[in-house]
């Protein structure tokens, strides 16, 4: 579940003088800036609003926005929205922007790994591949299975086929996560199948290979 919503933060200023109160006809206010923000998770990530006040000292009466002369208004932005203030509203974001920022790193030194992988096969490495790119007999609703290396010799890969197929890439996934893909029950034991290597980063680019995942 994702938890999101507005909120708002109350910023205290310092006390002004010289401006008559409406109500008590008091001199003295003090200022105050409400900042409203949406947040993600009770994290600040937005600032949707900014006004600025003044509250009398003696009868609590309160002033916002135009009702202040514009001279003021502008002097008690610049003394209470500061960086100090302001930025940590925009803390979900910056969040955001890094987790942005770090799934592109990964997604491309994935991708640089997984050629070098194509490249440079090892014995153990997993393949999550599209079984219909494959085979010819595959069920096209449960068409996400793991081949692994099992030989390597005279410029072919020998590879083992899971006995389990997976209407989702993430549930391969998962059993290589989980260390499942490493159990040898985990594959059909009825014959190998051949590929050659030379061949590999043909069935990378049609599909045929989703992922390379190779066991440290």
């Amino acid at each position: 579940m994702i938890f999101f919503g507005s909120r708002s933060k109350t910023v205290t200023g310092q006390v002004v003088e010289g401006i008559n109160c409406p109500n008590c006809e008091n001199q003295q206010f003090i200022t105050y800036g409400l900042i409203k923000y949406f947040h993600l998770y009770w994290i600040p990530t937005l600032i949707t609003s900014k006004t600025v006040g003044i509250e009398c000292t003696h009868c609590k009466k309160n002033m916002v926005n135009n009702e202040l002369p514009e001279h003021l208004s502008k002097e008690i932005k610049t003394a209470l929205f500061t960086k100090k203030q302001v930025l940590p509203m925009f803390s979900g974001l910056i969040i955001i922007a890094c987790l942005v920022v770090f799934g592109v790193y990964t997604a491309q030194k994935n991708s640089a790994n997984e050629l070098t992988y194509i490249e440079q096969p090892a014995v153990h490495d997993l393949y999550i591949v599209n079984l219909t790119k494959i085979f010819d007999d595959t069920d096209p609703e449960y068409k996400y299975g793991i081949m692994r290396i099992t030989h390597l010799k005279s410029g072919q890969a020998e590879f083992q086929v899971s006995r389990i197929a997976y209407n989702k890439r993430s549930g391969a996934r998962k059993d290589i996560r989980t260390g499942k893909a490493s159990s040898e029950a985990y594959y059909d034991d009825s014959g190998s199948l051949y590929i050659d290597i030379d061949k590999l980063k043909d069935m990378k680019e049609a599909g045929a290979i989703n992922s390379i995942k190779r066991l440290e």
